[in-house]
């Protein structure tokens, strides 16, 4: 195994146990602190933050992997979430909610509602992209423009034959094709998951910074 993934379940794990121990220890408003100011450091590192820290992408892979163990299929976007006035609304009302929460030490603002749970919900019952690419509060702010895509994939397109495996494999449809007999990832609605890079076999997928 290739050290940017052992790192990468190394950190997701640890951070999916930090998320159990905080809200068992009422420390929610500090784990979403931290959570939001991982994802404002997209800005110079890239989604480093969803690929090795988030504890929606630690399930994701957990539960993905036993649901494709026993042959199960979560359900597909549905196409209405697609739609920009759909799920930008709903994603900034979770995000303006989370920064209440957050703020709830100084504030004493008390919001009971467990939005972070929604993703679990979300994430056991339809496919990654619908939280991944269009709900998750969080990734509205690693859609700003960043300096560096630190660990982000890109494809090799000297030794890629287009078989078009990446693109099927990709849970969030980041990978595209640009024009005819050239396929490339969207860093925007990448989430460092490697998925392309397991199922490439011309290992045309390569890491940056690796």
């Amino acid at each position: 195994m290739k050290i940017h993934k052992i790192i990468q379940y190394i950190t997701l794990t640890a951070f999916l146990l930090l998320m159990v121990y905080s809200m068992k220890e009422k420390g929610e408003p500090l784990l979403i602190t931290l959570m939001l100011l991982l994802s404002a450091g997209s800005i110079v590192y890239g989604k480093l933050f969803c690929g090795y820290f988030c504890p929606f992408h630690a399930f994701d892979k957990a539960w993905g992997a036993i649901l494709s163990k026993l042959g199960i299929k979560r359900v597909q976007t549905p196409s209405i979430f697609k739609k920009a006035y759909v799920w930008v609304p709903i994603a900034t009302l979770m995000l303006a909610l989370l920064i209440v929460k957050a703020s709830a030490p100084y504030t004493h603002i008390k919001i009971k509602f467990p939005i972070l749970l929604v993703a679990f919900v979300v994430l056991a019952i339809f496919a990654p992209a619908l939280w991944h690419r269009y709900l998750c509060p969080f990734n509205l702010i690693m859609k700003l423009p960043s300096i560096f895509r630190v660990g982000a994939p890109t494809i090799d397109q000297s030794s890629c034959n287009h078989c078009k495996l990446c693109k099927k494999t990709c849970p969030t449809g980041a990978i595209i094709e640009k024009e005819k007999n050239k396929i490339i990832i969207e860093d925007s609605n990448c989430i460092l998951c490697y998925q392309c890079e397991d199922v490439c076999k011309q290992e045309s997928i390569k890491i940056r910074g690796t």
